[in-house]
């Protein structure tokens, strides 16, 4: 058999179980009416969570510095590809309240970087069942720490898990905001956990930086608890691209000179790292960015019938289950002229699709009724529950 009739093969087995995949072609930037495989539509599938990507003053910074510094940058950071990202890692460090930060060119390339350079015959990675894929593949793809799972957000089974550990060290691992539902991690539970088995604890928190705490510091500050090493993104909310790694000097410089992903891969654009650092800036200077997105997502648990949770986030999950089903009420969305994504295996286990709608600070609140009386209309239609 050749490749072709291979892949072909796999694909077709894809299609027949409801998981075919098909990448949407926008025409337009990242707002909320959008031009989408050649139509308008209302969209509700954007992480632009503050509508940073197109704020006149990032577009300003990353001309700037494209045209003071060049659009690439020449290299990995230890050889020739290194400028202004020692700046941003300060500004990084001062905006969430850590000694050190390490810039990375994606939030993935982070998450694998850090923890396959943490991985250790001497150490157990301890992961939330419902983490992110980028950590999930940074554990995966290490050969040296144990990796071991436990069910989400169950932290007794946790304790007893991190109680009949055989390695001297301990990593526990989770996400701040968890990608497909919203919900957050009790990150006193964990901190107490790490606390009291001498473990170390990393919070990955791409959707709660800008969205979450009182100035957008993310679920460190929503909780005032502080991760040993906290991982963010550039790409969500504040309108960019790329990862950081929020630590301890001596982290930092041991990521810096043995993360592979660091070591070896060219460093971020000019472009890219004078944008965020203007990001984090606004952030500062527009704080009613986030108290309109919070107003948004009270505004859309109402429309829905849904109770807010105690740490409100942009993202809202409507579980489907059947794969098929669910395409069909993303595709009945669509006909309606909104975007909802459905999100399905291998994103989420088999027979748990979902509709997953991320709210931002630029939809209005007319189109936020539009989206609830739209979709409420859909889940009669297909005998679907809200909640």
């Amino acid at each position: 058999m050749d490749i072709n009739t291979f892949t072909q093969s796999r694909s077709d087995e894809w299609a027949q179980r409801g998981l075919s995949r098909q990448i949407r072609h926008f025409t337009s930037a990242q707002t909320p009416t959008a031009n989408i495989d050649g139509r308008t539509l209302l969209q509700f599938a954007t992480s632009d969570y503050l509508g940073l990507s197109t704020h006149p003053a990032l577009l300003r910074a990353a001309c700037e510095q494209g045209t003071a510094l060049g659009v690439g940058s020449g290299g990995s950071r230890l050889t020739t590809g290194t400028s202004i990202h020692a700046a941003l890692e300060r500004e990084l460090a001062t905006f969430f309240g850590y000694p050190d930060a390490v810039f990375f060119a994606s939030g993935y390339q982070c998450n694998v970087a850090v923890i396959s350079a943490l991985a250790d015959p001497d150490v157990t990675f301890f992961s939330d069942e419902h983490n992110h894929a980028s950590l999930i593949d940074g554990m995966r793809m290490q050969r040296h720490a144990r990796t071991v799972v436990y069910p989400h957000r169950n932290y007794e089974v946790l304790d007893l898990l991190l109680r009949s550990r055989t390695t001297p060290h301990a990593l526990i691992i989770s996400d701040g905001v968890f990608s497909m539902s919203g919900a957050t991690a009790d990150l006193a539970a964990l901190r107490a956990l790490a606390d009291t088995h001498d473990a170390w604890l990393l919070i990955d928190d791409a959707h709660g930086t800008g969205t979450v705490g009182e100035t957008g510091r993310g679920v460190i500050e929503a909780t005032q608890i502080k991760p040993d090493i906290l991982i963010s993104t550039a790409s969500k909310a504040l309108g960019v691209e790329g990862g950081m790694a929020l630590c301890s000097a001596n982290v930092a410089h041991f990521l810096k000179s043995q993360a592979r992903g660091f070591v070896f891969s060219t460093s971020p654009s000019p472009l890219i790292v004078g944008a965020v650092r203007e990001a984090l800036a606004i952030i500062d200077r527009e704080p009613e960015r986030i108290d309109t997105l919070r107003a948004h997502i009270y505004q859309l648990h109402r429309g829905l019938g849904l109770t807010p949770p105690a740490i409100p986030t942009p993202i809202v999950r409507i579980p489907i289950g059947d794969e098929q089903r669910c395409m069909t009420i993303s595709q009945h969305l669509m006909d309606n002229g909104i975007f909802v994504p459905a999100i399905r295996y291998p994103t989420v286990a088999r027979n748990q699709a979902i509709l997953r709608i991320t709210i931002t600070a630029h939809h209005t609140l007319d189109q936020i009724n539009q989206l609830c009386a739209t979709l409420t209309l859909a889940c009669d239609k297909f005998s679907l529950p809200t909640s």
